[in-house]
């Protein structure tokens, strides 16, 4: 197969910073492999072991609502894991056997005159916890609105939910204790919206979006867990979406752009430690939901968008991506740390280091061939004969409305000052 190499670029076009660095769509290795051929699927995330991929689907046969699938990479099958009659989306493996999801099931059953027509961006939604089969659910958030974007914060004594929430007219990040079912506050503030929360390598930090909500600008901030410190990583560059932390260090994060000048979404990483920024993908469709595994010889998982509708790709990530893209943010001024709006001048210089550019050497770009465009469509493999839990009923059912374990906060309406900190809530009971 051929490899297309794009000339030299005239001085005069730089509106797009990476025109000169991959060709349109003769990009990827020659080991990719499609995993999905029909629905409309996103947010594909790998089991610990990279053996299984999960994700969310819709609009297959008769199934117009998002439902949870899981594919066995090893002996190519997949299977559907939710029957519910809400959405059920945003899910990630927290175990070999457990997952951790989001489902409008449960508070459209509540409220169903107030969620007759709900929010497509914040679906009124709450964080559940099951096997991988979708039983044996345990219902974790109880707040009326969207809860969504959730991950596991293990811990020996005390593990938590980190997830992103909205309450009265702010989005932001919270903590849930799984024990006391104590909720805090982790990067909120009123005029900004700041979701897809995403934990660092080492555990300690959590990178998010932040989006000015009268100017619509956006930046990726990073904040301490333990102080609640926040640093900017990069602003202004375009539309940032779906961040995802690869699990082995060092701490580089992915993300999907629509970058100023562009037509379609491409996927990103930025190292931390470097300052450096790289594509991964890009090409003449839109390329979203990147995810990486937690393997030596690390895959991608991601969907591009093609004739309208999402499927999943798996590539092993290419140890050549060529060179650090320009950091728009050089000549500005550096931006201190904050704790939830305010500034704090103890972090100022770790903040200054963050944003720092530092250029890195041109590599050789590895060889890239085209992305295979999508097979016909085919009927799914049977599902995987074993099953170490079973529901009751081997037919489908809607999800059971779980007993909720957190008691009902206020809504948080905007104020000048950020928003409250902590709330109390009762400890998580699973249900039977």
């Amino acid at each position: 197969m051929k490899i297309f190499i794009l000339g030299s670029i005239l001085s005069g076009c730089t509106h797009s910073p990476t025109k000169d660095l991959l060709t349109t769509d003769f990009l990827l290795q020659k080991d990719i492999k499609q995993i999905t051929f029909q629905g409309d699927n996103e947010r594909p995330r790998f089991s610990a072991n990279g053996n299984r991929l999960i994700y969310a689907s819709r609009g297959r046969g008769n199934q117009k609502n998002l439902q949870l699938y899981e594919t066995d990479l090893i002996r190519n099958k997949e299977r559907r894991v939710t029957f519910q009659d809400g959405d059920a989306f945003d899910a990630s493996y927290i175990s070999e056997m457990e997952m951790i999801y989001s489902s409008t099931t449960d508070e459209i059953k509540e409220s169903p005159f107030l969620n007759r027509n709900p929010s497509k961006e914040f679906p009124p939604a709450d964080i559940y916890m099951s096997d991988r089969f979708g039983s044996d659910i345990l219902r974790v958030t109880n707040q009326p609105g969207y809860d969504g974007e959730a991950f596991l914060m293990p811990h020996p004594t005390k593990p938590s939910v980190i997830f992103t929430s909205r309450r009265g007219d702010v989005t932001g990040i919270y903590q849930s204790d799984l024990k006391s079912g104590f909720v805090s506050l982790l990067a909120a503030e009123t005029g900004r919206d700041r979701r897809s929360p995403t934990l660092s390598p080492e555990k300690s930090r959590v990178a998010f979006i932040e989006t000015n909500l009268e100017t619509k600008q956006q930046s990726l901030q990073l904040v301490d867990i333990r102080t609640k410190q926040t640093v900017l990583l990069k602003s202004d560059e375009g539309q940032y979406r779906d961040l995802f932390f690869a699990p082995r260090p060092p701490a580089r994060l992915f993300y999907s752009i629509l970058r100023k000048g562009e037509k379609k979404n491409q996927i990103e990483v930025y190292n931390l430690e470097t300052k450096c920024t790289q594509v991964v993908f890009k090409g003449t469709d839109s390329l979203m939901y990147p995810a990486v595994s937690n393997e030596s010889n690390e895959r991608v998982a991601f969907t591009r968008t093609f004739q309208d509708k999402k499927q999943i790709y798996i590539v092993a990530l290419p140890d050549d991506m060529g060179p650090c893209l320009a950091d728009p943010n050089a000549a500005k001024t550096e931006v201190p740390a904050t704790a939830n709006g305010v500034t704090s001048t103890d972090n100022a210089a770790a903040a200054a280091a963050v944003v720092a550019p530092t250029q890195a050497k041109p590599t050789r770009r590895a060889k890239r061939q085209p992305i295979p465009k999508p097979s016909p469509v085919q009927e799914p493999a049977n599902p995987l004969p074993e099953r170490k839990i079973v529901p009751e009923s081997p037919t489908p059912s809607v999800a059971p409305t779980a007993t909720p374990i957190e008691s009902a906060a206020p809504s948080l309406a905007p104020a000048a000052s950020p928003v409250s900190a902590e709330t109390a809530t009762p400890a998580p009971t699973p249900v039977k």
